[in-house]
């Protein structure tokens, strides 16, 4: 498999994992964040945050990366 073809792969892994958008919503707010401070830890704005937890917009490349993380993180550590 080629270089390429394994990062296109990680990537839909990463998808799968990336829950629904309204467990994104709740996992933030269990963990006492605010949609501001979420986005100031991965590096966007508040309204991308927005747009990922209504479902309008779905985070690509790097952004989905971090997302993810951020997401596992707060999920793992409720």
């Amino acid at each position: 498999m080629t270089a390429t073809a394994l990062r296109v792969r990680a990537r839909l892994l990463l998808r799968q994992d990336l829950p629904a958008p309204a467990e994104r919503r709740a996992i933030r707010q269990a963990a006492g964040l605010s949609q501001g401070e979420l986005a100031e830890a991965i590096g966007v704005t508040r309204q991308a945050v927005s747009h990922w937890e209504a479902g309008t917009r779905t985070p690509k490349g790097a952004l989905l990366d971090r997302y993810v993380a951020a997401i596992r993180t707060l999920r793992d550590a409720a």
